[in-house]
């Protein structure tokens, strides 16, 4: 069994107690959720000493990536219930602020906002405490090296997540007591983008290729690092830097013949998985996900069983025109039809990607892909064309990385006759981009990236809705910071909430 799904069976008691500093993050008025203040006698100073502490201490970091205020839930309704990609299934009263989320009238207040951006910092405090205290143990440097170099990965995947979402937001890079974290300030994108850069070209130098052991398969790997590197990059428009980081992994990972094959619970170590969250259904206390039961329509019949479900996350109809016909990943990623029962067909979209029945213990064990080989591709050949268009079609070119994942998808591969220019290019990139990698997380930040993204956005609430309100300008491309944090922190001028 991964040792990352063995931690709350075996050691997560003990490493609660040792790491009370960080884990608790209080949602009162009084704290703010990055305050990390010590409450108990034995802490992060006095627990890390051997190797095996530390690898608890980073087992503890991907831990908080499974979380339901991180991938196990609010991060996919702020990344693509936001989006044009999905929709929820109960728009009235009870939906609240899923619904808000979707509409674009979300209030500060809201649980979603809150929950991504404390579970973010849950994983910033976590990876926070290992490398307060690594460089300085007494452990072997080849398990210096790899504790600090997942750690580095990590909190960056976090910060990453919360820049995209925030914008300026508090550069946490060691544990604070609780008159610290109030001094916090919102620091400049650009300066947490300068740290997430700096921390992802170091975890690239020192985490390993691979790792031999069975065992600790699903840990961070340097390439894995290299390739969200290539993803800041083309986030910050970066364009050269994107194509020197990515152009060097191509090869070093491959294309899954069955695009399907991809979302199997028993598939998730795979060769084109660079980085993704892992569950485990079945075990106790549980270590799997609730993506089923949260996606699934409210009745349906699968494998001579009933089961119900909350039909959120669901494929809007815009998504679903989206496909060519003949796209072998629409049958992968999303249905618009299912049985109530053996005999009764209902029509009704939801998401099949993550289609893993509930266990013994009602949690399911489908993997989150956070980043795999065809997201590198597809960013690669986005920047060779933002640094310029170039109609040739060969290996290395923009047209070649595109064609290879419209290939896997049964599609014709696309050419100059095609796309004549740079602008054409980049349509289809994007559209490309929406169908390989719908329902990972990646639209609406790909709708903040591109330049048409507010245009889309609002023909979508038009088009799927019939509202022509909210009018969205840029600022509706960040969330407003909790209002817990403004009120906590109380300080205008260093603590501003988002213009709304």
């Amino acid at each position: 069994m991964h040792p990352i799904y063995k931690l709350r069976n075996n050691d997560m008691t003990s490493l609660k107690i040792a790491l009370a500093a960080i884990l608790l993050l209080a949602a009162s008025c009084k704290k703010s959720f990055i305050d990390l203040a010590p409450v108990s006698n034995q802490t992060t100073a006095n627990f890390f000493k051997t190797a095996a502490d530390f690898q608890q201490g980073v087992n503890a970091v991907y831990d908080a990536l499974q979380s339901q205020q991180t991938y196990g839930k609010s991060y996919y309704y702020l990344m693509e219930v936001r989006s044009d990609n999905t929709d929820i299934f109960d728009r009235g009263a009870n939906a609240g602020a899923a619904s808000q989320i979707d509409l674009f009238t979300e209030v500060t207040t809201s649980n979603f906002i809150s929950d991504g951006y404390a579970g973010s910092y849950v994983i910033i405090a976590r990876a926070n405490a290992v490398l307060d205290r690594v460089g300085a143990a007494n452990i072997p440097d080849s398990s210096k090296k790899q504790f600090q170099g997942e750690a580095l990965f990590l909190r960056s995947l976090a910060y990453f997540n919360l820049v995209r979402l925030y914008g300026d937001v508090p550069l946490v890079i060691r544990t604070e007591t609780i008159s610290q974290s109030q001094a916090d300030r919102r620091n400049a994108k650009g300066e947490v983008y300068a740290r997430i850069e700096g921390d992802l070209k170091t975890a690239a130098s020192i985490l390993p290729a691979s790792y031999p052991n069975a065992a600790d398969q699903g840990r961070v790997v340097a390439g894995a690092a290299s390739a969200l590197l290539g993803k800041v990059y083309v986030t910050e428009k970066k364009w050269t830097d994107a194509v020197n980081t990515l152009a060097p992994l191509v090869g070093r990972f491959s294309l899954l013949t069955n695009y399907g094959d991809l979302f199997n619970a028993g598939n998730a170590q795979n060769a084109e998985t660079i980085f993704s969250v892992r569950y485990r259904k079945g075990l106790s206390p549980s270590e799997g996900n609730t993506y089923f039961t949260d996606m699934a329509p409210v009745t349906i019949y699968l494998n001579g069983a009933t089961y119900g479900g909350s039909n959120n996350n669901r494929p809007t109809h815009d998504i679903a025109a989206a496909y060519e016909t003949g796209d072998k990943r629409f049958t992968a990623s999303l249905d618009t039809t299912y049985l109530t029962n053996a005999t009764t067909v209902r029509k009704g979209n939801f998401v099949k990607k993550y289609l893993d029945l509930p266990g013994p213990t009602g949690d399911e064990g489908n993997s989150f892909p956070v980043i795999r080989y065809a997201d590198v591709l597809l960013l690669l050949a986005e920047a060779q064309n933002e640094g310029g268009y170039n109609a040739g079609n060969g290996p290395g070119t923009a047209f070649y990385y595109l064609n290879l994942v419209r290939e896997r998808a049964g599609l014709a591969d696309r050419t100059a006759t095609d796309l004549p220019d740079q602008d054409s290019f980049r349509d289809a990139v994007f559209r490309e981009r929406r169908v390989e990698l719908a329902f990972e997380n990646d639209r609406w930040f790909d709708l903040v990236r591109y330049q048409k993204g507010l245009a889309i956005l609002q023909a979508y609430l038009l088009n799927e809705y019939g509202l022509t309100t909210p009018v969205l300008t840029t600022k509706r491309l960040l969330f407003p910071l909790p209002q817990s944090e403004i009120d906590v922190h109380n300080d205008p001028a260093n603590f501003p909430q988002n213009p709304q």
